[in-house]
């Protein structure tokens, strides 16, 4: 994408998305002024990193995530945007940055069959209600799941789901402390 991009990553060991992503923003930053001969903000804005649940939630994330070009309509076929691991996925391509999320057996008849699936679930649009979910959990970092597991999952972790609008209240609403999100 011309002015995003999205990764799908689990951290291993003590390594923390924030540690990652500063690594890498902080590197890019630098080869792009060392390129452009050029210096301030590269990017604008935070990243979002919210928790995917482990199962058919992390599947659409990465089906979201491959499509995204074709939504954008930069390419026709997943296959021909060079920055996505769909040719991973879907072709079946070596790509030593990407690591597969699924675990197969290359030598299995049932892998060319997947890949065949992916590639079609890829290319046809998502549900708008599946579509809607994914971009809020984006925007606003909060998990990303069926509902019992994300109100566990916010329990255990101690987080707020309202979602707020941005910035402070405003003083008469802070005042009479009848804020609410949805005013």
């Amino acid at each position: 994408m011309s002015n995003h991009f999205h990764l799908l990553l689990r951290p291993t060991g003590d390594a923390t998305i924030s540690r990652i992503m500063q690594s890498l923003l902080v590197s890019h930053t630098q080869r792009h002024h060392r390129h452009y001969k050029s210096g301030g903000h590269v990017w604008q804005g935070r990243f979002k990193s919210p928790v995917i649940q482990h199962d058919e939630h992390l599947l659409a994330v990465l089906r979201y995530i491959e499509a995204n070009p074709l939504r954008a309509k930069i390419v026709t076929r997943a296959d021909d945007y060079p920055w996505s691991s769909y040719r991973m996925h879907g072709l079946g391509e070596a790509d030593e940055l990407v690591d597969s999320l699924i675990t197969y057996d290359e030598l299995s008849p049932l892998v060319k069959v997947r890949r065949r699936k992916w590639a079609e679930k890829v290319h046809r649009p998502m549900e708008d209600a599946k579509l809607d979910a994914i971009r809020r959990s984006s925007a606003t970092g909060l998990p990303y799941g069926d509902a019992t597991w994300v109100k566990r999952l916010a329990k255990r972790l101690e987080l707020d789901l309202v979602i707020r609008p941005r910035g402070r209240p405003r003083k008469a609403e802070q005042r009479s402390g009848d804020y609410s999100p949805n005013k």
